[in-house]
């Protein structure tokens, strides 16, 4: 990891390594968007997203758990042994498993996440050969460039969300690819599910205030409106970026920490037309910006040729 913030809010490098922060413009930061990039009050400037790509992991696959060690540790680190894996256990190390979804080559792909724990941040998708060992390197070789105009939210009564989605990919490792900024503000920026008309309630955290286009009242600064929203997070430049506030009728049946009312985030990947047939193996790599944390999984697919064109 990059850096930690522990019980102060003074950032420090954890690895002793010189990262330097790559992402400092305001509009690609998810949270304390309002500090000078850099200055003291840039408690985050270390973490993982301020430099997507570039922080250390455990395992490209992530670890059972979330550490290596055998047992159950703070910051939701729990996980159930069974007969296939183990507290503590890498996810290369699991054995292949034909979950049947094929993909075609130079084609596109739909895919999703879920997150339990907002740190903001954001993530890539990239895949590795199946018969080649699943390091962090293979992984690197081949990152997925997103179909813009192709993600969504997906909400608790199975509704979506469409999104113009946030982008980054200057100062992105590996040079050049391209990386999502988490389209949802974090849970403890603040109550998600709102009524449906001001007045809304306060936030009882501070750093509601760094958004730009949130007033720290809890309303929303006038901003252009996406289709189906009355109330769209937007980032600098007006464009409607994070989950608009959902209604009560959405966020009824929605489980702990998944925030807006939403279930999963949706996103379109192009499969390069470069790669041969065979098994690979998708990776996701969450890099968080609210802590020094990676969160990383993978699923094992299969590349096909696209069908031949027969002229008549």
């Amino acid at each position: 990891m990059l850096a930690s913030q522990t019980d102060d809010p003074t950032a420090r490098s954890l690895c002793g390594k010189g990262f330097k922060a790559t992402i400092t413009d305001p509009k690609f930061r998810s949270v304390n968007r309002k500090a000078f990039a850099m200055s003291p009050e840039d408690i985050y400037r270390h973490n993982p997203w301020r430099a997507p790509g570039n922080a250390p992991v455990a395992d490209a696959c992530g670890l059972a758990g979330g550490t290596p060690w055998g047992k159950d540790v703070a910051e939701e680190g729990n996980y159930v042994n069974t007969s296939f894996a183990h507290h503590g256990m890498k996810g290369s190390d699991l054995a292949p498993m034909d979950t049947g979804v094929a993909w075609t080559i130079g084609g596109e792909a739909e895919v999703s996440w879920q997150v339990r724990n907002n740190h903001g941040g954001g993530y890539q998708y990239r895949i590795c050969p199946a018969d080649e060992p699943l390091t962090e390197a293979c992984f690197q070789r081949t990152p997925l460039d997103f179909v813009r105009g192709k993600s969504a939210l997906v909400f608790a009564n199975g509704t979506r969300h469409p999104i113009a989605g946030v982008y980054v990919d200057e100062g992105t490792s590996p040079t050049g690819s391209t990386w999502a900024m988490i389209p949802i503000a974090p849970t403890w920026l603040g109550p998600r599910c709102l009524p449906p008309s001001p007045p809304y309630p306060p936030s009882t955290h501070d750093a509601c205030e760094s958004w730009e286009n949130h007033n720290v009242d809890g309303s929303c600064k006038p901003c252009p409106q996406s289709a189906g929203s009355d109330c769209s997070r937007c980032d600098n430049n007006g464009t409607p970026a994070f989950t608009p506030y959902c209604n009560p009728a959405e966020c009824a049946g929605v489980g702990e920490g998944d925030g807006a009312g939403f279930t999963a985030a949706v996103d379109t990947v192009k499969i390069p037309s470069t790669l041969k047939p065979g098994k690979y193996v998708l990776g996701w790599r969450y890099d968080c910006e609210a802590t020094a944390q990676v969160w990383s999984n993978c699923a094992d697919i299969t590349l096909t040729a696209a069908p031949s064109v027969v002229e008549a």
